[in-house]
């Protein structure tokens, strides 16, 4: 039979938009202005994806310098990280969906999935297919963390106070024994889950050998996900604009949030103001979670 074990998210930035200087500078040359050397002051500091939605937004309003192009424009913003927090500032969200980041998040549970897919506007999803992927290794489950705390009910108690509830008998239990239970009750599905999936290989062991086609291999995995609650263990891939980032973040890392999403964007922000401060820089961590000062960009 397989192990059951618990799990935490791991999230990690696997690409991000990369600018192609040269065609850019052609770009320049096309339009008859100065490269993007000698229009940004502080270029040696910025990275592409806060490059390219500076390229983007100059390229709205053909402000890359003071020229014939646009005779509205009679001075310039050069520095970059300036120039992003107006854009920021007056909400010209748009040009933030140009730059991309691409996240691998392993160790989350089908709650997040499910919660995370609702955000489609703005992503690309790989999601770990279920229908392919049989369980080899053991199969691994969420830990909640609401139920985190000390264990002070000895072993013995658990199938009383179980017995007791099944029963209707009246029960006074303190917030740390009813979470010491829940995990008890918790672990107990997740053996059983584990155990029935097992059963079922064993029935049908002769139709998953190596030998048996990958058609009928997909039918009975498939069959087998059926009995896996919502905390089992997956993974995917998940790129995001700039601009959807800015949103799942400040929505889902509130301190109302579902526990398992804020948990992942908690480490998703953390990254994003290390890889592009010029336009995450302007969320604050309080304790209604991370919030930006330019909203609804």
């Amino acid at each position: 039979m397989r192990t059951v074990r618990t799990s935490e998210p791991e999230v990690f930035l696997i690409a991000q938009s990369k600018v192609n200087r040269e065609q850019v500078d052609k770009w320049m040359k096309y339009l008859q202005l100065n490269s993007i050397e000698d229009n940004f002051s502080d270029l040696a500091i910025v990275k592409d994806p806060s490059l390219l939605v500076a390229l983007a937004a100059k390229r709205c309003y053909m402000s890359q310098q003071v020229s014939g192009h646009n005779p509205n424009v009679t001075k310039v913003r050069n520095n970059i990280v300036e120039y992003l927090d107006n854009v920021l500032k007056q909400k010209h969200g748009s040009v933030l969906e140009h730059a991309v980041f691409t996240f691998v998040i392993e160790g989350v549970s089908r709650v997040f999935t499910a919660e995370m897919n609702r955000h489609r506007a703005g992503w690309a999803i790989s999601e770990g297919s279920l229908r392919y992927i049989r369980f080899g290794q053991g199969i691994q489950y969420r830990k909640s963390m609401f139920l985190e705390g000390p264990d002070v009910l000895p072993a013995s108690d658990l199938e009383v106070q179980l017995a007791l509830l099944e029963a209707g008998a009246p029960t006074s239990l303190s917030r740390d024994e009813k979470k010491q239970l829940s995990r008890w009750i918790r672990q107990k599905a997740f053996e059983q889950q584990s155990r029935d999936y097992s059963l079922l290989e064993l029935v049908w062991k002769d139709e998953l050998s190596p030998e048996s086609s990958m058609t009928l291999k997909k039918k009975l995995t498939s069959m087998l996900r059926d009995i896996i609650g919502l905390g089992v263990i997956t993974g995917g891939v998940w790129t995001g604009n700039i601009r959807a980032l800015r949103h799942v973040i400040a929505l889902r890392t509130d301190s109302s949030a579902e526990e398992e999403i804020c948990l992942v964007f908690s480490k998703v922000i953390s990254i994003m103001q290390r890889e592009a401060p010029e336009l995450f820089g302007d969320f604050v961590f309080s304790d209604l979670g991370w919030k930006p000062r330019y909203e609804k960009v």
